[in-house]
């Protein structure tokens, strides 16, 4: 039905006008203007577009503008459609909108009521020219790196003799029997099971996290998955498991994946596996590799040991011999060993200086021997003395007559008297004779 217009008369003078309808309510007028619109779009199109003024209030929905730069109004203007995206329907979007991103934007054109503006009631977005799972991997990944949270820094080194391994991924897929295989042997192991794609998988991988560390079930924690599509990987890059990644106090090892999927959890994790498999490997390698260097740092801590030991050892016996010196026995038997080697060496120097004093004597013995009187008598000489002072008459000069004498023999002595004297020839002296 055609809306009802309200017509004026030429004026006539005095000019006025005269109405021929009844006018209509603005509230008709918008509501004849929402039909019109409705009608001309009865289901929802998609508009392709760039976003402009972006708003999030707090009531979670968001508004924002599609612009055209390749039309203009007559006064050069950009052409602008409102668009209204509800928190019921943006909850679903994987990446952040912002003014100057292409988008494709799927909507109900209709008018808002209040202010008699027609818009587009958004249903969904995505990006024009790229994914919109890579675009949400890569606003993602740029805001994160900006925080610092993939700075190597900040890393928490991974344990290469763990108590146990920890890890956090589905229980039936194929990737935690070859993890549990690799590991079996040589590290306990703890399984937490999550989903790991699909909805509420990213929350699920998350909240085992938090669980883990709250629990200290582990010294490492392995997360992952094995090899699918972007969508299969998805959960991988979300806040929330990056999130949760970051503020673990047990370091983690992310393997999500193929060698050439990255995922944002492979950027925040403490190490980085190609594989799940291969997570295990590195840390099986690792602790093999820390082993045997144990293996040779025990060796020369031994044989280190085995020389302290040997050098104690020689100074323990050093010791022994020191004490067993000092015991007052042993020092009793030295003193007593020592006073007979003295005594020894004594009696020694003794006997020497004894037959030295017995060869001196000898010699002075054969001296004085030689020089004796007796040995003159015993050759037929004889000594005279002078009685009664027995002093030895060395020339006739020195007796009288009648003096007595001793004469010394070899075998005896003969007293005799003095009845002459004679002195020795050649002297002028005459012979004296006695009465």
């Amino acid at each position: 039905m055609e809306p009802s217009v309200a017509r004026a008369t030429e004026p006539t003078s005095p000019p006025r006008f005269r109405l021929e309808v009844k006018p209509l309510s603005v509230a008709q007028v918008v509501s004849q203007i929402k039909a019109l619109i409705e009608r001309q779009f009865p289901s929802a199109i998609w508009v392709e577009g760039e976003l402009s003024n972006c708003s999030f209030p707090s009531s979670g929905h968001i508004y924002f503008s599609l612009v055209d730069d390749a039309m203009t109004d007559r006064f050069g203007q950009r052409l602008v459609l409102p668009c209204a995206f509800y928190r019921g329907a943006n909850q679903h979007v994987t990446f952040k909108l912002a003014d100057g991103l292409k988008v494709l934007c799927l909507g109900e054109v209709t008018t808002y009521e209040r202010q008699g503006q027609y818009q587009l009631k958004v249903l969904r977005v995505e990006p024009r020219g790229i994914g919109a799972l890579q675009l949400a991997f890569e606003q993602l990944k740029k805001r994160l790196q900006a925080e610092g949270l993939f700075d190597e820094s900040r890393k928490r080194p991974i344990p290469s003799m763990p108590r146990r391994v920890g890890i956090v991924t589905s229980p039936t897929g194929s990737a935690v029997h070859d993890m549990v295989s690799k590991l079996r042997g040589h590290f306990p192991v703890v399984i937490m099971p999550v989903k790991v794609q699909g909805e509420g998988a990213a929350q699920e991988i998350a909240e085992a996290l938090d669980l883990a560390n709250r629990l200290q079930i582990a010294d490492v924690l392995i997360v992952g998955r094995g090899g699918g599509s972007v969508e299969d990987l998805w959960a991988f890059n979300e806040e929330p498991v990056a999130r949760a990644i970051v503020r673990s106090r047990i370091p983690i090892i992310s393997a999500v994946g193929h060698q050439d999927d990255w995922t944002i959890a492979d950027y925040v994790a403490d190490l980085r596996a190609s594989t799940p498999t291969d997570a295990a490997k590195l840390l099986v390698q690792e602790g093999e590799t820390r082993m045997e260097q144990s293996r040779e740092l025990l060796d020369r801590l031994l044989e280190r040991m085995q020389g302290v030991l040997d050098d104690q050892a020689q100074r323990v016996d050093g010791l022994g011999e020191q004490l067993r010196l000092l015991h007052p026995m042993n020092q009793l038997e030295r003193c007593v060993t020592r006073s007979r080697e003295l005594q020894l060496r004594l009696h020694d120097a003794m006997r020497y200086t004894l037959d030295g004093f017995e060869r001196s004597l000898q010699g002075l013995a054969g001296r004085l021997q030689a020089l004796s009187p007796l040995a003159v008598l015993g050759r037929g000489y004889s000594i005279t003395l002078k009685l009664p002072q027995r002093q030895i008459v060395t020339h006739a000069g020195r007796v009288q007559l009648g003096d007595e004498l001793e004469t010394l023999l070899a075998n005896g002595r003969v007293v005799s008297a003095v009845i002459g004297v004679r002195p020795q020839s050649g002297h002028s002296e005459s012979f004296e004779r006695g009465v």
